[in-house]
């Protein structure tokens, strides 16, 4: 097996670990808490938030799963705040010092991310939500079917990019990961079913904005633009892309990404994309096995573009049922348009590809 499959699968057990674990006694505090934000009682709020602090010893005897455990659930203490206009460290500023060990601890940002508030969120009575709501569950759910899906089609994709791989392999694990990515549709259909465009623009959506800690650095909150989505497109079409807004707008969520997700990221940057590798292939040496593996990869191409479409469809709901228009901004900072953008040079791409793809046809 590849060595970043293992790495997958070895993150998988690990999360299991982590769902189990509750460092702060935060499974008797969360019912207290929905209360207090229902009431907007932020004094109660930061006082049960700095009661909850680890004192410092015992903080640096946390391990990996009890630092990520503990960030999960100073996250939402975090967002609950932020809901209410409330910068959490300026009003605790014990907290910056634990954010920033747990930081260190987990080589992640010094505040909650969208694994902590999905992958690592735990089922049933313990799921810890802001809200309570039942649209929140189901958009933390959502991101829980796709997530595991489309880390482990990042690393396949890593194998596409092997030369040596022959044609029937190559096809297999084109559809192998073909398979993966439909999980990432099933959870765009999950969240377009379930949550409301309404509760999520007038009441989650600020939750997940951005605080400040290590010298007023922003951080943004959970968002699922955070999904690594972008590495597979890097992967796919994008990685020799010099687009200087989608560069930015890839290496901005990077950080909040996991170790190896970063390395692969990094490790393709500016290198030729899986589209462009075959393209080169087919026009140099068109035979029917290249033509093989081109269809293959343009089916990858059809599934990507099944998840944005809708995706970028339930954003752009989302932000039309905002009751201020002055908030056109998801968490993150960008606007909608930045999907469009995306999709825009997408399409591009794979239609430069298909057309390379019809003359080698002729040609085979």
């Amino acid at each position: 097996m590849h060595n970043t499959s293992l790495i997958v699968q070895q993150w998988l057990r690990n999360s299991e670990s982590i769902l189990a674990l509750d460092p702060l006694n935060f499974d008797e505090k969360l019912p207290v808490l929905h209360e207090l934000n229902r009431a907007a009682d932020t004094n109660e709020i930061i006082q049960l938030l700095y009661r909850s602090l680890p004192i410092p010893d015992t903080l640096d005897r946390y391990s990996y799963d009890e630092s990520i455990a503990a960030m999960r659930d100073l996250g939402i203490f975090i967002g609950i705040l932020k809901k209410h206009g409330i910068e959490p460290v300026a009003v605790i500023p014990e907290l910056e010092y634990v954010l920033l060990v747990l930081m260190v601890k987990t080589d992640l940002p010094p505040r909650d991310t969208l694994l902590h508030y999905t992958v690592w969120n735990p089922d049933g009575d313990r799921m810890r939500t802001y809200t309570g709501l039942r649209d929140e569950r189901c958009l933390i759910e959502s991101v829980k079917i796709a997530m595991p899906q489309l880390m482990e089609a990042i690393t396949q994709m890593e194998i596409l990019h092997n030369r040596e791989l022959d044609i029937a392999s190559f096809v297999r694990i084109c559809s192998e990961v073909r398979e993966k990515m439909e999980a990432m549709v099933k959870g765009i259909v999950h969240a377009k079913r379930n949550v409301s465009p309404a509760i999520f623009a007038n009441e989650l959506r600020f939750y997940y904005d951005p605080i400040k800690v290590d010298y007023n650095k922003d951080y943004i909150g959970p968002g699922a633009v955070e999904m690594p989505m972008f590495v597979f497109d890097h992967l796919l079409w994008s990685s020799d892309s010099t687009d200087a807004e989608y560069t930015s707008f890839k290496e901005g969520y990077l950080p909040y990404n996991l170790h190896f997700i970063r390395d692969i990221y990094n490790r393709f940057k500016g290198k030729p994309s899986l589209l462009s590798v075959i393209e080169q292939n087919i026009q140099e040496r068109p035979s029917s096995e290249n033509y093989r593996a081109a269809q293959a990869v343009l089916e990858l191409c059809t599934i990507l573009k099944s998840f944005r479409m809708p995706h970028k469809k339930l954003a752009e709901e989302a932000y039309a049922h905002g009751e201020e228009h002055n908030r056109s901004k998801g968490s993150g900072g960008y606007s909608t348009n930045i999907l469009q953008h995306i999709l825009k040079l997408q399409n591009e791409k794979v239609g430069a590809f298909q057309e390379s793809l019809t003359r080698a046809k002729v040609r085979v």
